[in-house]
């Protein structure tokens, strides 16, 4: 199995200009690279990193290759920039990602990225690490350590542990709070809505929006929305995550009925089956459709329910979306086909969002490496959270105060 090739050669300079653009605004990054090169754990290491592949997290590829570390990286089909993976590819960097692959070329890929057989894996979505437990235990014994970027990634993994399943430590990069705060309310909240805006050329003032969802992600997204002028409706199975989303002053709905006059539908609850094809026959013609959670199967319009006649994808009739049709009733537009918006039909998060993001995926490695961790999903610690949002102030040149002794011995007493 080779990396991808594609005929159509990419621009590589205009890949190399995204990337260098991208390190300009990421000074956590900079900073984590630097302690982990202190360390010197990752050199002549196999470092595998399955994520988004665009001008960011080539910046974080190229950080743990300037370390002395042997890395590929692994692109969905559909969010891959060929202009980036060409630049990445000219450096020596394994690259198997290939826009608009087949799903069998997609798997092929796929098995070749696993055939690298990573010692360290930075994961999204807990895929891959599924994947080698389940249909590939060959590339097991020499895997040491898993890093996963977001929610829906976690989940599972959380879920093989419960089960005896995981055989591999694994590190919740998504649930320290630098990342979960900044790339899933902020980020994901932002580039999610901006996706959706540009795809369609449409305005969000005075829109219809119902979130399904009401998690950090959905929170972001539902607060970019409303800022925007739009009327936000929350549906939830959390009975919490409702009653917050009453007490931020948002509407809040069963499904169902929120659907009746939505203008634009946007899932954001990391679960699959979220959203299937009876609930697409409730909205109204013309509604809009994006995913803002984990993408496929989160919105999954095959999974018919009440319906009795599958859906019928339409024309596409702008870039990034495609008619979806009830038989004898309503039409919908979908972004991405039900892949996340924010990646698929844009840039993905901001540049100063994923740089925290990003800074913690190359501390986490470091930490596996410098840890003999037992199998489980574990935390980072406090300290580097504390670190890469310290490096971040830093550069902005933003200071804090620090605690007192008193201050810290009243923190301790009872």
């Amino acid at each position: 199995m080779t990396t991808s090739d594609n005929a159509d050669a990419p621009d590589t300079a205009v890949g190399r200009n995204m990337i260098d653009f991208a390190a300009d605004f990421m000074p956590a990054l900079a900073a984590a690279t630097n302690v982990v090169r202190a360390a010197g754990r990752l050199n002549g290491r196999r470092v595998g990193v399955a994520l988004t592949l665009e001008p960011k997290t080539a910046c974080l590829v190229e950080a743990i290759a300037s370390l002395g570390a042997d890395v590929a990286v692994l692109g969905s089909s559909n969010s891959t920039r060929p202009a980036v993976a060409a630049a990445l590819r000219e450096t020596g960097v394994k690259v198997f990602a290939e826009r608009g692959s087949s799903p069998e070329r997609s798997a092929e890929l796929r098995d070749g990225f696993i055939d690298h057989y990573p010692e360290y894996l930075i994961d999204d979505g807990a895929f891959n690490v599924r994947r080698i437990h389940d249909q590939r235990r060959d590339a097991l014994p020499s895997l040491l350590g898993v890093a996963e970027e977001t929610t829906s990634g976690v989940r599972p993994l959380r879920n093989m542990a419960a089960a005896g399943m995981l055989e591999v430590p694994c590190v919740a990069v998504n649930d320290a709070r630098t990342k979960l705060l900044f790339d899933n309310v902020y980020g994901t909240g932002q580039s999610v809505v901006m996706a959706i805006l540009d795809a369609t050329n449409l305005q969000m003032q005075g829109k219809v929006v119902v979130v399904v969802g009401y998690g950090k992600v959905g929170r972001g997204i539902a607060s970019m929305a409303r800022g925007l002028g739009a009327r936000v409706t929350v549906t939830e199975i959390d009975p919490v995550e409702a009653l917050a989303a009453h007490h931020d002053g948002l509407g809040v709905a069963p499904l169902m009925d929120a659907l009746v006059d939505a203008d634009v539908v946007i899932t954001a609850s990391g679960i699959g089956y979220s959203l299937i094809a009876d609930h697409v026959a409730a909205m109204k013609d013309g509604a809009i459709v994006a995913v803002g959670g984990a993408g496929p199967p989160e919105f999954d319009p095959t999974l018919l329910g009440t319906l009795t006649e599958p859906l019928i994808w339409g024309d596409t009739v702008r870039d990034n979306i495609q008619e979806l049709r009830v038989p004898g009733g309503n039409t919908v537009f979908v972004i991405a086909n039900g892949h996340c918006a924010n990646t698929s039909a844009g840039e993905g998060n901001p540049i100063e969002v994923m740089d925290l993001s990003l800074a913690l995926q190359m501390r986490a490695i470091d930490y596996l490496a410098s840890n003999d961790l037992p199998v489980g999903v574990h935390l980072l610690p406090k300290e580097v959270d504390d670190q890469v949002a310290s490096s971040q102030l830093a550069a902005a040149g933003l200071a804090i105060d620090t605690p007192s002794a008193t201050q810290i011995e009243a923190a301790r007493t009872w």
